[in-house]
């Protein structure tokens, strides 16, 4: 079963997002991908368009990988003076050029489109930073109008170890300073992103760094330091936070592109694990994004905490919420409330082997997820929860993504019900209500 209101492509394998860029009318949302297949090989980018963040056309795929490099992740921005040379309103792609053969090689390269990422001209002088390096890649690239400059964050991935670099023009890339690991669990960072984030309701900010650990962090991998950063250096001032606690919220990037009222960016992450995406029977396409969410900080008594709402317009995908249906069913794409007087314990099960329950346990929230036919999906994890509060959850046929009211608890999985419908079982109906999709 497709997802109904997640992002899939028609065929083949997905992973990272890329070059996450709006170019004035469109949101572009490019990503990692297999034109081949649909296991983890010859890696491309895809690309999809959206007006809204809700809805998206697959396009052709953008940057391809050829007998000499694979396309690893990157950023995308829209060089809007023509700092490069290429001319104004271009847009321009930093990617990962990953060798294909011995010896392992990994050097930043640059691409550019002038008509909105339809089609590309791979700069003849690349790569534009190389350090030699096996492992070192997933430039993320923005503006920086304070110090005029544009600025780069990419990981040196098996030292856990993330440099800043700075440019005129995208195409010569100085050292700025390194963001070391400090006390960071977890090994082989990628996907570093580095936003200018609003901290709710006080009219100030701060600045997030947020890395993905490949191998031996908590919940999905991501990880994030708040701080601040002057354009040259980011200065973290609190210890390592989980950004997602479920296994499927990976390689989540923030859009080049407009912040709503409240000076919010949106992000998306990949919902996958390599640790089991090849494990998951073939159907012909592989791989999920999650709903697009917009980010803010909140001030919580220990610091700052990042939280993240949905995308407004995702929420108006759905109908008017409504009691639970008395034949305890749940639409497969459909919006779960569990309101503040909950205390009980909610499950969502198909007729045989997946079963995802939710249950209150004084301050936490206990999430399980389990799959005897596919038992690598097998999971615990909890949330905080304070007094007063609901938990959202956003189901989906591949997908079940849960969120604290505030935003600061998220975790999100995978999950794979033989079913179209999922029985709700719940000893609390009455503080239980459903919407589905319109």
């Amino acid at each position: 079963m497709r997802p109904h209101y997640h992002y899939t492509p028609q065929a083949n394998w997905l992973s990272d997002p890329n070059g996450l860029v709006h170019d004035g009318d469109c949101w572009h949302m490019f990503y990692q991908y297999n034109p081949q297949g649909e296991d983890w090989g010859h890696m491309s980018w895809g690309h999809a368009v959206s007006r809204d963040l809700a809805h998206w056309d697959e396009l052709a795929p953008a940057l391809l990988d050829d007998e000499r490099r694979m396309v690893f992740s990157g950023s995308a921005v829209m060089d809007r003076a023509g700092t490069a040379g290429f001319g104004r309103d271009v847009m321009v792609a930093l990617y990962t050029a990953a060798a294909t053969g011995e010896p392992q090689h990994q050097a930043q390269a640059l691409a550019w489109s002038n008509d909105r990422g339809t089609s590309w001209t791979d700069y003849p002088r690349n790569p534009v930073l190389d350090l030699g390096m096996a492992d070192f890649r997933d430039p993320y690239v923005f503006r920086h109008e304070p110090s005029a400059s544009w600025v780069m964050v990419v990981v040196k991935s098996n030292e856990q170890r993330a440099q800043i670099y700075r440019s005129a023009d995208l195409l010569r890339w100085t050292l700025a300073s390194e963001i070391p690991a400090r006390d960071a669990p977890g090994l082989v960072w990628e996907c570093p992103t580095l936003v200018e984030l609003p901290i709710c309701g006080s009219g100030q900010s701060r600045w997030l760094f947020k890395v993905d650990a490949l191998n031996g962090a908590p919940g999905a991998g991501a990880l994030y330091l708040t701080g601040d950063f002057d354009g040259h250096t980011f200065t973290p001032d609190g210890p390592w936070q989980v950004v997602d606690h479920g296994r499927d919220f990976y390689a989540a990037i923030a859009w080049n592109g407009p912040r709503d009222a409240a000076g919010r960016p949106a992000w998306i992450g990949w919902m996958g694990n390599h640790a089991y995406q090849k494990h998951f029977r073939r159907k012909g396409w592989r791989g999920v994004m999650s709903t697009p969410r917009r980010m803010g900080l909140l001030e919580a008594p220990d610091g700052l905490r990042l939280a993240q709402q949905v995308e407004p317009s995702v929420a108006g995908l759905f109908g008017d919420f409504g009691a639970l249906a008395t034949d305890g069913m749940a639409e497969m794409a459909s919006r779960i409330e569990l309101s503040a007087a909950f205390s009980g314990a909610l499950s969502l099960a198909d007729s045989g082997t997946s079963r995802f329950t939710i249950r209150a346990e004084g301050d936490r929230w206990l999430l399980q997820r389990r799959d005897t036919a596919l038992p690598f999906l097998d999971q615990d994890a909890e949330l905080r929860r304070r007094d007063g509060e609901g938990l959202s959850l956003w189901l989906d046929s591949e997908t079940i993504e849960v969120l604290s009211p505030d935003g600061t608890g998220a975790a999100g999985f995978q999950h794979r019900p033989a079913d179209p419908h999922l029985s709700l079982e719940t000893d609390q109906p009455q503080f239980v209500s459903t919407a589905a999709l319109a």
